[in-house]
């Protein structure tokens, strides 16, 4: 006697269930993993393998790439001239011009890369840093400079995982009579991220706070100043961006043009960050005092080894100046710690406290 195979109809939640759960299935590999990494990016160490060249272009190419300024293309001689002696197209760079120099940038997971043209000089530096396939991963887990292709993936993933999910949950609530276990492992699969999470922001809310205050300036036309706020070591080498705050508003980016005036903060970690940085970048603020959370850093700065740190604050003005203040850190934290320095005229006071 032969038992007729039970076709699945296309309306049944099992069905969308298994589907759904198929799908999901390399993704959920991939994002479990790479959130492993990403808890514990501060203890994975990695060699960046760092790629440099300095070149001088012609004098004839100078005067081609100066005609061209400003525009959103460049010359195919400069572009051929680039690929011959960099092995890279700057066509598939994000360009900004200045009245001295042209600079294009580039960022993919887990590298990034750069390049300068001096306008006067002609000479051309070009750096490429790749931070290995970790960083790239993360970076993937992100969707961090991946693309509109790997954008999509991460929408339709995150709608099977939703059907996978709620499938899940009907099939619970169907199967779930003569098992008491149940409903309790739900509601603690729910309750207890939940409870670790408050648990995890009052414990955190308190262990780090950096005051700032931009004093408000008696003039007819005023804008608000762009900051950034960064540790670097002894050495003055930057270890963290903290807070990078500018005009994320404007179209097509144009609000970056003008970080070049953040001149010590571009010189060490400017010209070779990705923009906007993940939980770092923000929109500008009015003159007044701002409070900044450094609990999302707190971590970072319990890993780093034992030495004199500072923090530096810098600040630019459209149609204004620029001022920069320096805070000084001793790692680990040991004690409570309150710092207060004061600019003279873009800042005012800078009050850093911190908890061990």
């Amino acid at each position: 006697m032969t038992t007729k195979r039970r076709r699945s109809k296309w309306w049944d939640l099992r069905t969308w269930h298994w589907i759904s759960s198929a799908i999901c299935l390399a993704g959920l590999l991939l994002f479990a993993v790479t959130g492993i990494t990403l808890n514990h990016a501060s203890s994975i160490e990695s060699q960046p393998v760092v790629t440099s060249v300095e070149k001088t272009l012609p004098d004839a190419l100078i005067k081609t790439v100066k005609r061209a300024r400003n525009g959103d293309t460049l010359p195919r001689g400069f572009s051929r001239w680039m690929t011959d002696n960099t092995n890279v197209d700057p066509g598939l760079f994000r360009l900004q011009w200045s009245d001295y120099e042209l600079y294009g940038s580039r960022a993919g997971p887990g590298e990034n890369s750069w390049f300068s043209v001096d306008l006067e000089s002609g000479t051309v530096s070009y750096e490429s840093t790749a931070r290995g396939m970790v960083a790239f991963f993360n970076d993937l887990h992100k969707g961090r400079n991946t693309g509109f292709w790997w954008k999509m993936f991460i929408d339709a993933f995150s709608i099977a995982t939703l059907l996978f999910s709620l499938t899940g949950l009907w099939l619970l609530k169907r199967y779930a009579r003569g098992r008491a276990s149940t409903w309790p492992l739900v509601i603690a699969g729910v309750g207890i991220p939940a409870l670790l999470l408050i648990m995890s922001t009052a414990a955190h809310a308190a262990s780090g706070k950096l005051s700032v205050t931009t004093p408000r300036q008696q003039v007819a036309e005023y804008h608000n100043p762009y900051l950034a706020i960064w540790l670097a070591d002894a050495r003055h080498t930057k270890v963290m961006n903290i807070k990078v705050m500018y005009d994320v508003a404007m179209d097509n980016d144009k609000g970056e043009k003008w970080l070049k005036d953040l001149r010590l903060w571009w010189r060490r970690s400017g010209r070779s960050t990705a923009l906007p940085v993940d939980g770092v970048t923000g929109a500008t603020r009015p003159s007044g005092t701002m409070s900044i959370s450094l609990s999302g850093h707190m971590q970072d700065l319990a890993s780093l080894e034992a030495g004199e740190y500072f923090i530096f604050v810098e600040a630019a003005r459209e149609l204004g100046g620029r001022e920069l203040v320096k805070l000084p850190l001793t790692l680990p934290l040991t004690a409570p710690l309150t710092v207060t320095r004061s600019g003279n005229h873009e800042l005012g006071n800078i009050t850093l406290t911190m908890e061990p």
